[in-house]
């Protein structure tokens, strides 16, 4: 990851971004500027009012949504006053602990309040109460960015994209200043994409840093950019480096090669470079790591995205998404030299996964692998697999429905469990209100097909 090679390249790169950034769109003087909040179309919720059949999976997910948001809205009101009190302070690492959680839990709590699925019983408080903490929430994060990414530029579009989401979905709760802010922030990160210095980067076999997951969560600011402000301007060119950046993430060095068309061009002619090895997996932190290769969900997320706003979904959004899932479960490491006992990453009939060389991470972290499933049960990539992704799917679902139940405040993770973030539980519900959205959206026949959104006006 860009992390190895320092804060400081990291800051200057973004204000050479920056820069590029203020010069693509300036300002009318005083008197004539159009609020930038007016680009903003809302999302009509009212496309989605018509009643479903929810099976059984979908019901597990929503109560371990609801489990989750009963602990996170416990939490809400601490990380909001400590984003208000210690903004101006926070610098590095102290921003990646205490707004990205913000940010997580935002995009969380506003799923749990806009589908439906709000249980006053389960979460602990009123939907009015709910509200009012996940609005403070909102405003005192995206106070923070300042212009300046929260001083965390490497990652602060990916964190944009989740509090800014979220307040998309809650764009009717928000007052004039906060929505001006959340627009901006929208428009400033996805700007920083279009700057003549950006440069899609790319791993191309060398070392142990692979660009796969930071290529794949930039374009959920560009997704939800085009979503949120389809008139903007600058919508054909975030189009454009979104699906670049799409394809770029998981592509492998054949790919370099390959004739197949999407978002009108060959995929060989969106590609300088690749990302992942030729088996489909990609290295990270020195060795082959599954949960980054769950991360090609961040450039799928676009199915969420899409579909709210009614567009279609960019046939590269899931490139190479359905290879990976295929690696999960079919691709056997042997023991050895992998670790033992070796054995395929997906495991039949277990939760947890299998990581062939070791994982620095928390080996029990299976809320990435769930969505996973989600995803693949919903977009049929299981289809020609040896189980359907419904198999580990239920298994998941099931760990953590009994690890919920571990603790009154139904929190996931127990002490001593992924104890190098502070914000595991926000990550948590992230992950699980965006699984909950496919099988929210699916249940409602709401997902977008895919389509050449270069196409669209």
């Amino acid at each position: 990851m860009t992390e190895m090679l320092g804060p400081a390249y990291r800051v200057v790169q973004f204000l050479l971004l920056t820069l590029g950034c203020m010069s693509l769109f300036p300002r009318s003087s005083a008197g004539g500027e159009v609020a930038l909040r007016e680009r903003v179309v809302p999302i009509e919720w009212k496309r989605f009012d018509r009643a479903i059949q929810a099976n059984e999976d979908y019901h597990q997910c929503a109560q371990i949504l609801l489990n989750s948001a009963h602990h996170n809205l416990i939490w809400a009101p601490g990380g909001a006053e400590r984003i208000e009190k210690e903004w101006r302070d926070l610098t590095g690492r102290q921003a990646h602990d205490v707004v990205r959680p913000g940010c997580s839990a935002s995009f969380g709590l506003a799923v749990v309040l806009r589908t439906g699925v709000f249980d006053e019983q389960a979460v602990g408080v009123s939907e009015e109460e709910a509200l009012a903490r996940t609005v403070r929430l909102i405003k005192a994060v995206v106070a923070a960015h300042d212009g300046v990414g929260w001083k965390y530029p490497w990652q602060s579009a990916f964190w944009a994209a989740y509090v800014c989401h979220g307040a998309w979905m809650l764009w009717d709760d928000l007052d004039d200043a906060t929505q001006e802010q959340v627009a901006t922030i929208v428009e400033f990160e996805a700007n920083r994409f279009i700057t003549p210095g950006y440069r899609v980067p790319y791993w191309n076999g060398r070392g142990g840093d692979t660009k796969a997951e930071e290529n794949a969560w930039n374009t959920t600011i560009l997704q939800l950019a085009c979503a949120m402000m389809p008139g903007h301007p600058n919508v054909p060119r975030w189009k454009e480096v979104c699906s670049r950046l799409m394809i770029s993430a998981y592509a492998c060095q054949e790919d370099m090669q390959c004739d197949v068309v999407l978002d009108n061009r060959p995929v060989k002619d969106w590609l300088d470079g690749y990302n992942a090895r030729d088996d489909g997996t990609v290295v990270n932190h020195g060795f082959i790591h599954p949960d980054y290769m769950c991360c090609v969900i961040f450039s799928v997320q676009s199915y969420l995205t899409q579909s709210l706003a009614g567009q279609p979904v960019p046939e590269a959004a899931d490139f190479r998404a359905a290879s990976v899932y295929r690696v999960f479960v079919t691709h056997n490491w042997p023991s050895p030299p992998y670790k033992e006992p070796g054995g395929t990453i997906y495991v039949p009939d277990q939760a947890e996964v299998y990581f062939p060389e070791g994982t620095d991470w928390f080996a029990g972290m299976i809320s990435m692998y769930y969505l996973m499933d989600c995803c693949a049960d919903a977009l049929d990539w299981d289809s020609d697999l040896p189980r359907p992704a419904s198999h580990w799917m239920r298994l998941r679902a099931a760990e953590m429905l009994k690890r919920q139940a571990r603790h009154a405040d139904r929190r996931h993770f127990a002490p001593g469990e992924f104890r190098g973030y502070p914000g595991r539980e926000q990550q948590f519900i992230r992950l699980l209100s965006g699984a909950f959205l496919f099988k929210w959206l699916d249940a409602h026949g709401a997902i977008s097909p895919k389509k050449s959104w270069l196409d669209q006006p």
